[in-house]
């Protein structure tokens, strides 16, 4: 009789880690949320690699990322929320992450709410997921 090797998948958790990520959070005048934004995407999981696009921002929106531990990415002038998110895609793109996920620097995306976001990536049943507040 044959034995047969019983396939152990990894959990929904353990795919995630397996992959280099990164959350982009455009933001303009965000001096007050971003701090905020940033540690609850650390909640969420730590291993995000987080990088804020500051649209031009007249206040202190990249200081108060920078201090919470967050990449920026300074545009010179506002491009608008377009703009921005390219470039935070760019960045994804340019420096090979496996998977890149969009949220808001002014606080109204809840960082709890990726895993249902990217669970169907991660399962392999869509290359993109959209989600809407």
């Amino acid at each position: 009789m044959a034995e047969t090797a019983t396939e152990v998948q990894p959990t929904p958790l353990e795919e995630l880690k397996a992959r280099r990520r990164v959350a982009i959070v455009p933001a303009l005048n965000e001096e007050a949320c971003i701090g905020r934004v940033v540690e609850e995407i650390r909640a969420f999981d730590s291993g995000f690699e987080i990088v804020v696009v500051d649209d031009g921002s007249a206040d202190r929106t990249a200081d108060v990322a920078r201090a919470h531990g967050a990449r920026v990415i300074r545009l010179p002038f506002n491009l608008g929320i377009g703009g921005a998110v390219q470039t935070g895609f760019r960045y994804a793109w340019e420096n090979g992450f496996d998977l890149a996920v969009r949220v808001d620097g002014d606080g109204q995306h809840d960082p709890a709410e990726l895993n249902a976001i990217i669970q169907p990536v991660l399962a392999g049943e869509a290359d993109i997921a959209v989600g809407s507040r």
